[in-house]
């Protein structure tokens, strides 16, 4: 009965982080499409810049990414 519940406890879990997953992926294409991001960049085709996929897999890891890309995207907004 414990490993039903343990079990039932990690699916509720997940399914709660899927939807924040969601909803975090959702405002994020919302941001980007209002931005104009998605003039040059796709989720996950290169257009005239990279996909995001593969921005993602490029600073996977790197702790100074978020400020890298900050000023990436400041100097050409």
């Amino acid at each position: 009965m414990k490993a039903l519940l343990v079990t039932i406890a990690a699916a509720g879990s997940m399914f709660v982080a899927a939807q924040a997953n969601a909803a975090d992926a959702a405002a994020a294409q919302a941001l980007a499409q209002k931005s104009g991001c998605l003039a040059c960049h796709s989720i996950d085709k290169k257009v005239l810049g990279p996909s995001y996929k593969d921005v993602a897999a490029k600073y996977k890891g790197d702790k100074g990414a978020e400020a890298k890309l900050k000023m990436l995207t400041s100097r050409q907004s």
